[in-house]
């Protein structure tokens, strides 16, 4: 009777062993997922995508007052957080994302709130990070299913634009509260830069780079660019204030993307986030690339 109980109580440790596994986040943190995740708080709204996109809104039962990809409880803004309100809501895991995000992680980890960072640089790390999440989730099979077609999606672009031997000269233009004195673009090191690559267009911006990619630029060097068109973000249904601050900027009468009407917006939710919903946001560069060719 012993001996039995004994081989008992080996199996359920041998299990419990086996549902344990450790992953590696975007910082390269192991990170020990010891339980099965039914809480999540989404602190970065581009992990709400992710978990969107693996039908995992059920278990998410707090996001940013800045999410617009998930219904569930606020718990404010992405920095700081409301550690407070994160705990009260007794997550069995928080995702945030890298770049401003990261000081969050010695807090969370302060309370013991098991924490995993999430920050995409690329098309690649998208694809590989909706896995990771997958995996941590439960979602692995569904997950690698998406991945699949992320990346089916990308190289069917790519394939196409790499045979084309005419390239126009693009720009991505963020224009705040119709100030043209200072724009971001987005240079080497920037998600958006692969993507008006992979979309078959020369990026203007391309020599240049900041902040992760990203960096303000004036209305000279729209002017001395002269790029056959520009992309700005559209951040609501039917908005063309980016389009037409260009149109009305008299610096920019002579820009061939003005002078030829080559100004198009594209969903800001999509274009801004390092996600799923990017692979959208290429797929709307490359019609508009290939409508202009």
């Amino acid at each position: 009777m012993k001996k039995a109980l004994s081989i008992v109580l080996l199996l359920l440790v041998g299990i419990i062993a086996l549902s344990s596994f450790t992953i590696i986040d975007d910082l390269g943190r192991p990170v020990k997922i010891d339980q099965d995740i039914k809480r999540i708080i989404s602190a970065a709204p581009a992990v709400s995508d992710y978990l969107k996109h693996l039908n995992a809104e059920d278990l998410v039962v707090g996001v940013t007052d800045w999410d617009n990809n998930i219904e569930a409880e606020k718990i404010g803004n992405m920095t700081p957080l409301n550690l407070e309100k994160i705990i009260s809501l007794n997550p069995d895991i928080v995702f945030i994302s890298g770049g401003f995000q990261e000081k969050e992680l010695e807090r969370l980890e302060k309370y013991n709130i098991k924490t995993i960072v999430i920050n995409p640089l690329s098309i690649n790390d998208i694809i590989r990070d909706t896995v990771l999440i997958g995996t941590i989730i439960d979602k692995k099979e569904q997950a690698i299913k998406l991945s699949k077609n992320l990346r089916e999606r990308m190289l069917n672009i790519s394939k196409e634009t790499s045979t084309w031997s005419e390239k126009p000269t693009v720009m991505y233009a963020m224009i705040s509260s119709q100030n043209i004195s200072s724009i971001w673009t987005s240079g080497t090191g920037s998600f958006m830069n692969e993507l008006l690559s992979i979309a078959g267009s020369l990026n203007v911006a391309s020599p240049y780079t900041g902040n992760n990619g990203w960096l303000s630029v004036g209305p000279e060097f729209i002017v001395s660019k002269n790029p056959d068109i520009i992309i700005v973000p559209s951040y609501f249904m039917g908005d063309n204030s980016g389009i037409e601050t260009l149109k009305s900027a008299s610096q920019f009468k002579n820009v061939n993307a003005v002078k030829n009407n080559k100004i198009f917006s594209i969903n800001n939710d999509k274009a801004s986030q390092a996600s799923p919903s990017l692979i959208e946001a290429l797929e709307s560069i490359y019609e508009i690339i290939k409508e202009s060719k």
